[in-house]
């Protein structure tokens, strides 16, 4: 192969690279679009510091309907257990989206540091370290 030969065949691959990177960051930049403007309400993606756990992402919502999943770092309190939030521990203290783990009942109760109250899927709670929770009327999935 010429100089010229192979500077060409340099120049197509890298060409060919950055082709694929362009494609790939315009599917990400629609695919996020998209979910801003879908209308959907999210929960917060799940990251752990100092032992204590932040929320950060996932779907609870699509298309008006109860999104129900299970993704790493959720939680699922089964229902007549108490869990104690513990730094450390099982469950950890922090921010919680609460979802219902049973498509048809969008509703459900808990028990939180002693008082049962009804709760609706999506909706947030904050856990400190020490507190008690229960889920009363059917299993509950904590994201």
């Amino acid at each position: 192969m010429t100089t010229e030969q192979i500077i060409i065949t340099v120049l197509a691959v890298a060409l060919a690279a950055a082709l694929v990177f362009a494609v790939v960051m315009c599917a990400k930049y629609r695919a996020e679009k998209n979910r801003r403007t879908s209308g959907s309400r999210y929960a917060e993606e799940v990251i752990v510091k100092d032992g204590v756990r932040y929320s950060a992402d996932p779907s609870v919502e699509r298309g008006g309907a109860a999104n129900v999943s299970h993704a790493e770092g959720d939680f699922v309190l089964a229902a007549g257990k108490t869990y104690r939030a513990q730094k450390d521990g099982e469950l950890l203290p922090g921010t919680y989206t609460l979802l219902a783990s049973n498509d048809a009942a969008h509703t459900f109760k808990l028990r939180v540091g002693g008082l049962v109250r009804n709760f609706s899927h999506g909706d947030t709670i904050v856990l400190k370290d020490g507190e008690e929770i229960c889920a009363v009327s059917g299993s509950v999935i904590l994201r």
